[in-house]
């Protein structure tokens, strides 16, 4: 038998319902905030994201499904939405000053060719929003409070928000060689050695070695007065609307495009749910165009984890408005008639195919959840009515074919 490739899942029955569930309510959301939804390819150049995501990165170096097309030229699945989106605004200029600031959302598939676990899967769905435009620290407030909203509406509530500020232009070259000297003396993975040289703020989002780091020299003591100034607004801001983030000196995200305030939420348990923060050199980087830039992405998957372990179901169970059961061929033919009729008044309904038994054809309905079934034989059809059993009240009573709408609706 083939099965499906490893690192992959179907989404069947409960979890269908469940993941369109949670795409519908943060949808509803981000309206309300005023965000559009735009979509990309499920592939891209290779190029950008060596240039966008960079290549140093566990992502590009390790994780990308790359191939070569019928001409030869490199391409990549997603492994995430920021530079694809930063490609799309540069390609159709939708970065003119009367559309800023433009703010936009994504729903799609990524790939990453990495060990598969809970909430990991090599392909993934995820949820992100891009802001284009304005540096500010209210968007950025707007993008922590949306992230923020989302999950308290979802009914996660046990969460922590971890914030912090990367050090940037000269501050950063002193930060990194005095980083570099506070890593001499430690036990690094295989990993991380290399890091140390290429990319040595990734050391400190190491999953094997950051235990070792608690005592890590602060970034925020190397920021300019006025990043300082900013990440103090950011901040009280926060506080303002209520939010209460921790500061958290080793969280660095693991994207080369961040240049300024990052952050992450993580859930009860210290497993993070989503994360982001401003990446305002990247459409430069991209296309020479010099426009700042914030978002943050969340793995859809991992939110269905977090409200499976809670019981937080939130999707509607499967229900019917009636069930028809066909007692004769004639019945069945007729059925065709009547489920087209209460589909188009907008009923839900489904009809017995499978020819089951009285006794099992009631059995389905109630496994479907149906407020009412309807039962219709060669008798009914000399009558022109049908019997309607209510699963509810468990009233039984005949019902003439013009008034079968009006029976259902009223129940």
């Amino acid at each position: 038998m083939i099965q499906k490739p490893r690192g992959t899942e179907d989404l069947i029955d409960l979890k269908v319902r469940e993941y369109f569930a949670l795409e519908m309510i943060i949808r509803n959301i981000v309206d309300s905030f005023n965000y559009n939804e735009i979509k990309t390819p499920i592939f891209e150049s290779l190029e950008l994201f060596k240039r966008g995501v960079g290549e140093e990165t566990d992502i590009v170096s390790k994780e990308m499904y790359t191939f070569l097309d019928r001409k030869n030229r490199e391409l990549t699945l997603r492994p995430e939405g920021t530079a694809p989106t930063v490609r799309a605004i540069l390609e159709n200029k939708m970065y003119i000053n009367e559309n800023l600031p433009l703010k936009l959302f994504y729903f799609g598939s990524m790939f990453r060719y990495e060990r598969p676990q809970a909430g990991r899967n090599r392909q993934f769905n995820q949820f992100g929003v891009e802001v284009f435009g304005p540096k500010t620290s209210e968007i950025d407030c707007e993008i922590i409070c949306l992230s923020s909203t989302i999950l308290n509406t979802i009914g996660i509530d046990e969460y922590t928000i971890h914030l912090n500020y990367l050090v940037n232009g000269e501050q950063r070259i002193t930060y990194i060689k005095d980083l570099k000297e506070y890593l001499k003396p430690k036990t690094l993975c295989d990993d991380c050695k290399k890091r140390v040289e290429s990319n040595p703020l990734r050391v400190l989002d190491c999953k094997i070695d950051s235990k070792q780091f608690v005592d890590v020299i602060d970034m925020k003591d190397y920021l300019s007065q006025e990043d300082k100034k900013y990440f103090n607004q950011l901040v009280e801001n926060l506080k303002n609307i209520g939010i209460n983030a921790k500061i958290d000196k080793m969280l660095v995200r693991g994207l080369d495009y961040y240049t300024g305030f990052v952050y992450e939420i993580k859930d009860k348990n210290g497993s993070t749910l989503l994360g982001g923060g401003r990446y305002d050199e990247l459409v430069n980087q991209l296309g020479n165009v010099d426009l700042p830039a914030a978002g943050f992405g969340i793995g859809i998957e991992r939110l269905l984890i977090a409200l499976a372990e809670e019981e937080i179901f939130i999707s509607t169970p499967i229900s019917l408005d009636a069930y028809i059961i066909g007692l004769s061929e004639k019945a069945k033919q007729f059925s065709n008639i009547l489920l087209l009729m209460l589909r188009k008044s907008g009923l839900k309904v489904d009809f017995d195919y499978m020819n089951r038994s009285m006794k099992s054809a009631f059995k389905q309905s109630e496994k479907l959840n149906s407020k009412n079934i309807i039962i219709i034989g060669d008798n009914e059809l000399k009558e022109n009515v049908v019997v309607i059993k209510n699963q509810i009240t468990k009233e039984e009573k005949k019902v003439a074919f013009d008034k079968i709408v009006d029976a259902i609706m009223g129940e």
